[in-house]
């Protein structure tokens, strides 16, 4: 007896928890909290994983291809900053963005000074970029 009210007290208990859990949530039309988005294109498979605030991305997010991290993104309000990773885990380029709205769309561009490195850490230069325009670059010997 004492054991089957443990397991529907344990069952219970899963299911708030799961429950509690939710993900790919909206309300009124507009994403909102943690989302985890999967596209799949033949053989690979990419997934973004994140939070959203009345639509909007917030805070930390990572890209990863068949598990292997693309990038991370960290937004707050109308910049973030972006790190590239090449396929060796290295990081393959970072710097900010800012949100504009080019014609009809939004769109995040890249604004400042981005650093490139090779696949094995090495600085190869830099860009300064004005609204996804890049005005100087400077490259390392």
């Amino acid at each position: 007896m004492k054991t089957k009210i443990k397991y529907k007290m344990l069952l219970l208990l899963a299911c708030i928890c799961l429950a509690s859990c939710k993900i790919n949530q909206t309300r009124n039309g507009l994403e909102e909290g943690k989302w985890i988005k999967n596209k799949s294109y033949h053989t690979t498979v990419f997934t973004e994983t994140g939070k959203y605030k009345k639509g909007i991305k917030r805070g930390s997010w990572k890209n990863h291809m068949n598990n292997k991290l693309l990038s991370k993104i960290k937004y707050k309000k109308n910049t973030c900053y972006v790190i590239e990773y090449h396929n060796t885990g290295k990081i393959r380029a970072r710097g900010f963005s800012n949100k504009e709205i080019v014609g009809s769309k939004t769109e995040w561009l890249p604004t400042g000074k981005w650093e490139f490195y090779d696949s094995e850490g090495l600085l190869l230069g830099t860009k300064i970029y004005k609204k996804g325009i890049p005005i100087e670059e400077i490259y390392t010997q």
